[in-house]
């Protein structure tokens, strides 16, 4: 049994750097390697681009900034018709202000896909958000909380939207194949010392105060404690981060707590975690929260939004309330404390990700989506011609 290939492009438009810019990324790899053609059109010198490059995917660099792309839109629809373009993904959604009408344009009949990652206050249902997201065939939510708002706030059919998660490359992100000690040598921290981590760019509302707060409440109490703070500021934050840099110095966490910027060896990092810490204040999912538990860490989460998809309060984690430094470092306290609870709940995590958000799961629904709407088999049976894509 065999997959007909597709030729598929996915777009990001966002010049930032974090969780929706590397799941489009993953996702375009995924599809990839199952032998689609892929193409990634992206924020011409942003980060993503640069990460595709380096991939070896099929890059479209575009000099998109706002909404209104009149040159671009008739580049896309160009390409869309010369590439014989099967399906569109859209992974963010300011996306579809530029696709739609390049779709519309190219007189193509392939069908628009937007993930839904970010919730929104406001109601999307005037003349143009109507005529955008009519052409949106399915919209996949992140979470079950931004599935009820994207029936909520726009004109999409509750039909057309489902709840799909952000997954995991579970392979990689395995306790078995990495060891805790390299990075703990490399930072000076010995076997007996807990370990509190943190891994989120430095952006407001990610909990970076709570976290510093609860560090400080704990260093008072213990001697033989650190936490690793991991990350960047993205396109815009650098004074945000300085900021956090600064309360550092001002709660006299030097020697505790180390800054470690960006890194690409995360499953290694947290391999040196004893507990992961999940402070933000809103959060319409949370990749780094199962990439940690994929790795066996029992974790400290705000009890907001999208996370309640993800943690089992008692059984993979304790949830805290958000912008509380006192709860926060009593839980890490309670975790700290016994060693079996934490030993219990990064298993009862690592169970959870293997059945929910494991990467392989979710690329197979996704393509399962696009032949749905394309309306093709899944599988060809052997010695079958493959069957046209409609026009």
């Amino acid at each position: 049994m065999i997959h007909q290939p597709l030729n598929i492009l996915q777009t990001c438009f966002s010049a930032s750097w974090g969780g929706l810019e590397l799941q489009a990324l993953e996702i375009s790899k995924q599809l990839k390697s199952r032998a689609h053609r892929v193409w990634l059109a992206c924020v011409r010198g942003s980060r993503l681009e640069e990460a595709g490059r380096a991939a070896d995917l099929n890059v479209v660099p575009l000099n998109i900034r706002g909404y209104v792309h009149p040159l671009i839109i008739a580049k896309l629809a160009r390409f869309v018709s010369r590439e014989g373009i099967d399906i569109i993904h859209c992974q963010h959604s300011k996306d579809i202000a530029t696709i739609v009408p390049a779709k519309k344009l190219s007189g193509e009949r392939c069908p628009i896909i937007l993930s839904k990652r970010v919730g929104s206050y406001v109601q999307k249902k005037d003349l143009l958000h109507q005529f955008t997201y009519a052409n949106v065939d399915r919209v996949l939510a992140i979470s079950e909380v931004i599935r009820k708002n994207v029936v909520e706030t726009t004109p999409v059919p509750p039909e057309r939207v489902m709840t799909l998660h952000d997954a995991v490359d579970t392979e990689a992100f395995s306790p078995s194949r990495v060891s805790k000690h390299r990075v703990r040598r490399e930072f000076g921290i010995d076997d007996e010392t807990l370990v509190v981590g943190f891994v989120g760019r430095f952006s407001p509302g990610k909990g970076h105060e709570e976290f510093l707060e609860a560090a400080s409440i704990l260093n008072n109490k213990y001697g033989n404690i650190r936490f690793l703070v991991v990350g960047e500021a993205s396109y815009g934050e650098q004074t945000y981060e300085q900021r956090i840099r600064s309360m550092g110095r001002a709660l006299k966490l030097d020697g505790v707590l180390t800054f470690t910027g960006f890194r690409k060896d995360v499953p290694d990092l947290m391999a040196a975690f004893d507990i992961f810490a999940f402070p933000s204040h809103a959060e319409a999912f949370g990749v780094v929260l199962i990439e940690a538990m994929a790795m066996e860490r029992p974790v400290v989460s705000t009890n907001c939004d999208g996370v309640l998809d993800i943690v089992v309060d008692g059984e993979t984690g304790i949830y805290v309330n958000p912008r509380n430094a006192q709860q926060l470092a009593d839980a890490i306290e309670r975790l700290g404390t016994d060693p079996e609870l934490r030993l219990s709940m990064g298993k009862a995590g690592r169970r959870r990700v293997e059945e929910m958000f494991d990467q392989r799961k979710q690329i197979t629904r996704i393509e399962e989506i696009y032949y749905e709407l394309l309306e093709l088999p899944y599988y060809l049976k052997p010695g079958l011609k493959e069957k046209a894509v409609q026009p």
